[in-house]
């Protein structure tokens, strides 16, 4: 079992299939990416930089922007992404 779900090579993001700690390692296609944050269930962590006001993508398509420059092995949530859902 794949312990992130990674679609699409242009995505910025993968979602966890489990709960992580600071410091663990994910094998993001091909490669390791090191969490700077523990990452719950299910939530979205970036696995390159996305600077402030960039979009962020997942399974290929932009689903918003950052509100912040985000680390590659950050949390990506609410406190730092402006989510498209419901605009249209």
């Amino acid at each position: 079992m794949n312990d992130v779900v990674f679609l699409n090579p242009r995505d910025s993001v993968a979602t966890t299939t489990r709960a992580f700690e600071a410091g663990e390692e994910l094998q993001v296609d091909g490669r390791a990416v090191r969490l700077l944050q523990a990452i719950p269930f299910a939530h979205k962590v970036a696995v390159k930089p996305i600077p402030q006001g960039q979009p962020v993508y997942k399974y290929g398509e932009p689903i918003g922007l950052a509100t912040a420059d985000i680390a590659e092995g950050e949390l990506v949530h609410t406190h730092n992404l402006k989510s498209n859902r419901g605009l249209g």
